[in-house]
């Protein structure tokens, strides 16, 4: 992990900032994107920000999201310096994306995945942070800028998305003190947890009920899976971001060790969510074997289609683990 007066003396050089983070955003993307932007805007920076993906409709109430544009096919983006937030690998960015990016511009890696590949001119990598967005706040605190209601609210989305609202193991006191400051710096904590977790749309719902219909066992019940073909979703209307969250409700089973969700795409590829409560039979190593990559006790993987055969490979892997 680079100290970060590194990282804050390549920003104090830098005139025009480009940051990005990984397609498919979740809170944690989001969250971390716009909180650098702002605090960068207040301490006289010229930034974009770029997503190769539209915002969630589930986190579009957050301050200024707006700014967040979408790759042009043609343009590159005229900026002095990259930082790229909460994306283990290049391959978590689109091509469109790199596309705008100018040739040989210098890159900060800013991430908390164990499976990050280091792939910038300079790493700023934690793996025992639960966030990206807890890392940014460690950043601005070291930096002396200040933190505002805005800025407050989207640190708060990533770190409250990515702990499971402070319940992961991963949450520590560290992540707690920088909750109450962030109370301090004017969070509507109510206000802005109601948004992220009691504002679903329906059709979210109506995918869940589907979802549990089908709810599979295996390993003596110590592994529970859902999958979603991509004609359910296409019939529900399901936007990005309506599923994230499902897999936590069947974590959430007494007798449940490790959860997998099952996502058919539109390009074919299947996308595997897993969670684990048990570092004994980390998911990390096991999307690993299929090319993903995460956390020991939260990590996913994109392997190809059709669904059942993504499926029976993936919980082949974990029945192997509970074997040994």
């Amino acid at each position: 992990m680079s100290d970060f007066s590194s990282i804050i003396e390549r920003i104090d050089l830098a005139t025009r900032i480009l940051v990005l983070s990984h397609d498919r955003p979740d809170g944690d993307a989001i969250g971390s994107a716009m909180a650098t932007a702002l605090l960068l805007k207040k301490v006289g920076k010229d930034v974009v920000v770029m997503n190769h993906d539209e915002v969630p409709e589930l986190l579009a109430f957050l301050p200024q999201t707006d700014r967040i544009r979408r790759p042009v096919a043609g343009e590159t983006i005229d900026c002095d310096l990259l930082l790229v937030l909460d994306s283990a690998g290049r391959d978590r960015i689109g091509q469109a994306v790199w596309d705008s990016v100018p040739e040989g511009v210098f890159t900060i890696n800013i991430d908390h995945h164990i499976s990050n590949t280091g792939y910038g001119d300079l790493n700023c990598v934690d793996s025992t942070s639960p966030a990206t967005g807890q890392i940014l706040f460690q950043l601005a605190e070291a930096a002396g800028w200040k933190i505002d209601r805005d800025i407050a609210t989207h640190l708060y989305a990533a770190i409250s998305t990515d702990t499971g609202s402070f319940c992961y193991p991963s949450t520590t006191s560290e992540t707690m003190r920088i909750g109450g400051a962030l109370i301090d710096a004017g969070l509507d904590l109510g206000k802005t947890n109601q948004m992220l977790y009691e504002n679903y749309p329906r059709r979210r719902v109506e995918a869940m009920r589907i979802l549990l219909q089908d709810l599979r066992f295996d390993c003596d019940g110590k592994c529970a899976s859902v999958k979603l073909p991509l004609s359910v979703s296409e019939n529900l209307g399901l936007q990005l971001g309506d599923t994230e969250g499902v897999i936590d409700v069947i974590r959430a089973i007494d007798s449940v060790v490790v959860a997998v969700f099952f996502e058919e795409l539109p390009n074919g590829k299947i996308r595997v969510s897993s969670r684990s409560k048990d570092t004994a039979h980390g998911v990390g190593e096991i999307c690993a074997v299929f090319g993903g990559g995460g956390h020991t006790l939260a990590a996913g993987a994109r392997l190809p289609g059709p669904i059942e055969k993504a499926e029976a490979l993936f919980l082949e892997e974990v029945a192997n683990r509970f074997d040994t």
